[in-house]
C-alpha cells in the first residue's frame, strides 16, 4: 500500500464504531471517558502482541499514546467483578435448566432448597458444579434481584426463565452487552489479522433486503426459535464434556452466540 493510499481499515472504523458512539451518546459517554478507554485498549493489544518484557517507550511507539499515559495505565488497574457476576449467573441457569440432577421427572427445572442433602441437590450444590468464581450466595443474590429466580414455600428456590435477560439499562446488561460483543468482535479480528494458512473461526451472516413487513416477521420468528434450540443443544453437550473434563486440568475455552437483526422500514422509507 502506497503512502497515498488509505488503510481500508481506518475507513471501517467510523462503520465499527457507529453502533458503539449510538450508544454512548444514549448513555451520556463523552469523548474523554472514551478515549481514556481506547487507550486502555490500545496498551491491551500492544502488550499481548508483544511477548516478555515491553518498555513504554516501545508500547507509545507502537499506540501513539504518551508515555506518561502508558505508565499510569500500566498500574492502574481496571477491574472486572461485575462480568464474573454475570457470567456465574448465566452459568447457574445454563446446569439448573439442563443438568439431569437439577431436573424434575417431568423434565423441567425443580426447585432447590439452598443448602442440599442426600436425597436432592441444592443451589449451593449447583454453583459450586458450575465452577463460577462467585460464591453461591451471592450468586443467587444477583439472579434474584435480576427477576431469574424467586423465592417460593419452604426456602425453596424456582427458576423462572432459561436465559439471562438483564434489564434494560442495567449494569449487569452492559456487562452483558460487553461480554457478547467483545468475544465475536475477538474471533473476527482473528481472522482479520491471522497470518496466512491459520485456522480461521466460523463467521457467517445472511443479509437480505426488499422484504415486506410481514417476511421479516417470519423470517424473525424462525432464526429465533432455530437459533434458540441449537443453544440448548449445544448447552447441553458442552455441559456435560465440561463435568466429564473437570478430572482433568483442562484450559480450554469455548464460545457460540447467535444474533438476530430484523429491520422494518422506517415511516419516510416506506413512503419513498
Amino acid at each position: 500500500m502506497s503512502p497515498e493510499q488509505t488503510d481500508p481499515f481506518e475507513t471501517a472504523l467510523t462503520a465499527l464504531l457507529a453502533p458503539l458512539a449510538k450508544a454512548m451518546v444514549a448513555r451520556g459517554v463523552t469523548i474523554g471517558p472514551a478515549t481514556e478507554a481506547l487507550k486502555r485498549a490500545l496498551l491491551q493489544a500492544a502488550l499481548e502482541e508483544t511477548p516478555g518484557k515491553t518498555t513504554d517507550s516501545r508500547v507509545s511507539l507502537k499506540t501513539g499514546i504518551h508515555r506518561k499515559d502508558v505508565k499510569r495505565l500500566r498500574t492502574d488497574e481496571n477491574g472486572g467483578s461485575l462480568k464474573k457476576s454475570v457470567n456465574a449467573s448465566a452459568l447457574a441457569i445454563s446446569y439448573w435448566a439442563t443438568a439431569p440432577e437439577f431436573q424434575s421427572s417431568e423434565g423441567t427445572p425443580r426447585d432447590l432448597p439452598r443448602h442440599g442433602s442426600e436425597k436432592e441437590p441444592g443451589f449451593d450444590e449447583l454453583v459450586r458444579l458450575t465452577r463460577a468464581d462467585m460464591a453461591p450466595g451471592t450468586v443467587l443474590e444477583a439472579l434474584i434481584e435480576q427477576g431469574v429466580v424467586t423465592e417460593v414455600d419452604d426456602g425453596f428456590y424456582r427458576l423462572l426463565t432459561h436465559a439471562l435477560l438483564p434489564a434494560a439499562g442495567s449494569a449487569e446488561q452492559v456487562a452483558a452487552y460487553q461480554a457478547t460483543l467483545s468475544t465475536h468482535l475477538t474471533a473476527a479480528t482473528h481472522n482479520l489479522i491471522a497470518p496466512e494458512g491459520t485456522s480461521l473461526n466460523f463467521d457467517r451472516i445472511l443479509r437480505y433486503s426488499h422484504l415486506s413487513d410481514e417476511s421479516v416477521e417470519t423470517l424473525n420468528r424462525l432464526t429465533q426459535e432455530k437459533a434458540q434450540m441449537l443453544l440448548e443443544e449445544v448447552n447441553a453437550l458442552a455441559r456435560e464434556m465440561q463435568m466429564n473434563d473437570a478430572e482433568q486440568t483442562a484450559n480450554g475455552r469455548f464460545a457460540f452466540g447467535a444474533y438476530v437483526l430484523p429491520k422494518k422500514p422506517s415511516s419516510d422509507e416506506a413512503a419513498a
